[in-house]
Formats: structure tokens, C-alpha cells, sequence
């Protein structure tokens, strides 16, 4: 069988109606007068086979779940997180202070803006505000109270504060500290009498308002005898003071808060002696001239001396009854008195004289200045008078003939002593 050739034309035809078919949507022979048979399109050589079913464009189909494209949204701006309001105040302690100033101190770690500081005390009807400092976190904090007096009991609140969100100011967490001080007490430096007048001195207690003086007369009780207004002011006198009887005083200051007084404690006391008694006092002091304390109631050295006769070297005494340089006195009671007992009378005599008579006791009581005293071997002389103790003046206390004034000797180690006064 022969084989149908194609020729140029044919084929263009061909190509030509082929691709009508491809992009029609038609059967290719209803739009165009060019046919091709499956028989045409099976025996031509060398063309491809075409279905007898109409050709169709091919397009790519839309994927399966795929959104239609919308708008971008505008992005959204996440404010900063806001810190919670938080309150701290903590060690509140009294870093120091002053006659008129107080210095407080705290820590926090608060984050509010700062604090105010208040005070009050029994006679306030409420908190007064002092201040203001402003809030360091993680710091100490301090404020100084400018107006501060001592003996007051005053309690201080720290108030933390912050504004809100409308700016008005408003306060949170606070911490109370109770705080006194108390007055110092006077130092009552010298009290003497002229007649029945007494003269008083103390030392200046700074931030005193004044002082009170306080008397008391032989064995009665203390009373305020006088209120001094200014705390500037250190001494006064008092008048219409016993001549015959012992006198002691004592001074205390006090401050003033809103025409309220607190006190400080009482000074030591001073004693003012009777008339008598202070004659006495009088002569003591001489013969701690005379007899200095320190030296020696012996005559080392010297070829010519007498009971007088003191002089800067100590006794060796080779034995206990070794009395060859040692002074002697003959005592108004007969004996040759050697060492401490000489000593002791020789001062009595000096005080009250030679004739005055002698009377002995045993009871501690009983005594009194210018007293002589016997104990335990050893001989002292009174020269102060006290509640459970006496202050003496004596001669070898420690077997060197050595002269003291001033030691105390106290009511216990006298149990078996003898007492002699003179009158």
C-alpha cells in the first residue's frame, strides 16, 4: 500500500487547525472549514495521534485552601508594664544627737517618691510635720530634727508618700520609733557656807530651761528650796540655812516643751557642815598643808627633829616594833604614842586642843569628823562622815610612816572598833 506524502501545504494546514482547536473552547470543525479524520490523523506520518474529543486549553488550577489575599493590619505598640506601688522602711534607728538636735536614720528599698516625717508627744494632740526627704532606693536615708529637746518622749513616724495618677499626693506604709533622751545631771562643784547663808556652784547643762536646788537638814528629807529659770545660769545662794546642824543639797535641771517641765536626774550631793563642824573642816584643810599627803611622819636622816618633823624618805623598819626613826607624840590620854596612834592624836589635839576632854564609844553611829579610831592596830582620824563609811586621815598605812588623806574605810572592817571624841 502506498504511502500518502504529505506536501508543504498540507501540513501547514494541518498545524494551523490544530492549534484553533487547542485554544477553543469548541469542537475544532464547528469553528473552522479545515477537518482532519482520526483515519486522516492515524495514517499520517510522522504527526501525533489526536483524541477524537475535542482539544482544550490547559490552565493551572487554583490550590485547595488557599485565602484570598487580605489587608496588612496596622501594628499594635505593647505599653511598658507598670510598676507596683511598693513601700519600705526599715532600721529606723538615732544615728546621734545633741543638747537641741536629733538625727534619724532609715533604709528602703521602696519605690515611692519619698517620705514625710512626723512627731509627737504626750502633750501634743497630734503629729506635727517636721519635714521631708526625698526617697534614694537601696540607700540609708536621714533627717535631723532641728528642735529637739532631752526628757521629752517623743515618737517619730516616717510616712512614705507618691502621687497618683491624677497628681494628688497621697501617703502609705509609715514606721513609728519612740525616742527620750535623758537631761544629764548637774555637777554640784562646791557648796560653802558664810553664817546661815549657802553658796552653790554646778556646771552648765546645755539645753537646760533651769535647775531646782534641793535641801535637807540634819536627818530630815529633801525639799526644793529654789527653781532657777535660766539654764545659762551656775550658781546661787540660799539663805536662812541651820547653823547647827549638817546641810545637804543637790541640784537637778530640767527642760521646758509647751509650758511642761521634764526633769534630769539629781547631782551628787555636797554637805554643808554645822557652824562647828565647819570650823573643823576649816582646820583639816591646814594640816593637809602642814602634813602633806605622800610625804613621811619620820625623821630619816635628820639629828635634830620633833613630832612636827616630816620628810620625803619611808621608814625601813627591820623589824615590826622597829621605831628608831619614827615619830612620837605624847597623846592627852598618857600614852607616848609611836607611828599611826602619835599621828592620829597629835591631829586631834591640833583640831580641838590640848585640854579638850576625850570620851570612847564603840558604836559606828555614834561618830562623827574629828573622831579618833582605833582598829585592828592601826589608828586614823575622821575627817568625813558618811552612811556605811568614814574618810580618814592616817600615818604609816603600809608600815613606811608614810602621811594619807582621804582613804575610805568602811563600816565592815570596823566591827571591833573604839571611837574617841572630843568636846
Amino acid at each position: 500500500m502506498m504511502k500518502k506524502k504529505w506536501n508543504r501545504t498540507g501540513i501547514l494546514l494541518l498545524i494551523f487547525s490544530m492549534l484553533l482547536a487547542g485554544y477553543s473552547g469548541n469542537t475544532a470543525a464547528a469553528q473552522t472549514p479545515f477537518q482532519v479524520t482520526e483515519a486522516a490523523k492515524g495514517k499520517a506520518a510522522g504527526v501525533p495521534f489526536l483524541s477524537g474529543k475535542t482539544a482544550q486549553a490547559e490552565t493551572s488550577p487554583e490550590p485547595e485552601g488557599t485565602p484570598s489575599p487580605t489587608a496588612t493590619p496596622e501594628p499594635v505598640i505593647t505599653p511598658e508594664p507598670t510598676e507596683a506601688p511598693r513601700d519600705d522602711i526599715s532600721l529606723v534607728k538615732v544615728e546621734n544627737y545633741t543638747s537641741t538636735t536629733l538625727t534619724l536614720s532609715w533604709f528602703s528599698d521602696g519605690n515611692n517618691e519619698g517620705f514625710y516625717i512626723y512627731r509627737k508627744c504626750k502633750y501634743d494632740k497630734e503629729y506635727k510635720k517636721l519635714g521631708s526627704v526625698k526617697n534614694n532606693p537601696y540607700e540609708t536615708h536621714v533627717f535631723k530634727d532641728k528642735n529637739f529637746i532631752r526628757g521629752i518622749n517623743f515618737t517619730y513616724k516616717i510616712v512614705a508618700y507618691r502621687h497618683d495618677s491624677k497628681g494628688t499626693i497621697t501617703e502609705g506604709s509609715s514606721k513609728k520609733q519612740s525616742i527620750k533622751i535623758a537631761i544629764p545631771k548637774p555637777t554640784l562643784s562646791s557648796a560653802s557656807r558664810s553664817g546661815k547663808k549657802a553658796s552653790l556652784k554646778w556646771k552648765k547643762v546645755s539645753g537646760a530651761s533651769g535647775y531646782e536646788i534641793y535641801q535637807k537638814n540634819g536627818s530630815g528629807s529633801y525639799k526644793k528650796v529654789k527653781t532657777i529659770k535660766k539654764g545659762s545660769t551656775v550658781s546661787s545662794s540660799v539663805p536662812n540655812v541651820p547653823e547647827n546642824s549638817t546641810v545637804r543639797f543637790k541640784v537637778r535641771a530640767y527642760t521646758t516643751y509647751s509650758g511642761n517641765n521634764a526633769y534630769g536626774s539629781y547631782s551628787a550631793v555636797k554637805v554643808i557642815q554645822s557652824t562647828a563642824k565647819e570650823r573643823i573642816v576649816k582646820k583639816f584643810k591646814k594640816l593637809q598643808k602642814l602634813y602633806p599627803d605622800g610625804r613621811y611622819w619620820n625623821h630619816v636622816g635628820k639629828t635634830k627633829y620633833n613630832s612636827s618633823t616630816t620628810t620625803n624618805k619611808p621608814c625601813n623598819h627591820i623589824t615590826y616594833d622597829d621605831i628608831s626613826t619614827c615619830n612620837h607624840y605624847n597623846c592627852p590620854n598618857g600614852i607616848l604614842g609611836f607611828q599611826c596612834y602619835g599621828f592620829a592624836w597629835k591631829m586631834s589635839d591640833l583640831i580641838y586642843g590640848r585640854n579638850a576632854k576625850i570620851k570612847n564609844f564603840k558604836s559606828f553611829a555614834k561618830c562623827g569628823m574629828g573622831d579618833v579610831i582605833r582598829y585592828s592596830g592601826h589608828s586614823v582620824i575622821i575627817m568625813e562622815k558618811h552612811k556605811n563609811y568614814v574618810v580618814v586621815g592616817e600615818c604609816n598605812y603600809g608600815n613606811t610612816c608614810i602621811i594619807k588623806w582621804g582613804r575610805k574605810v568602811y563600816k565592815g572592817e570596823l566591827g571591833n572598833a573604839t571611837y574617841s571624841s572630843r568636846y
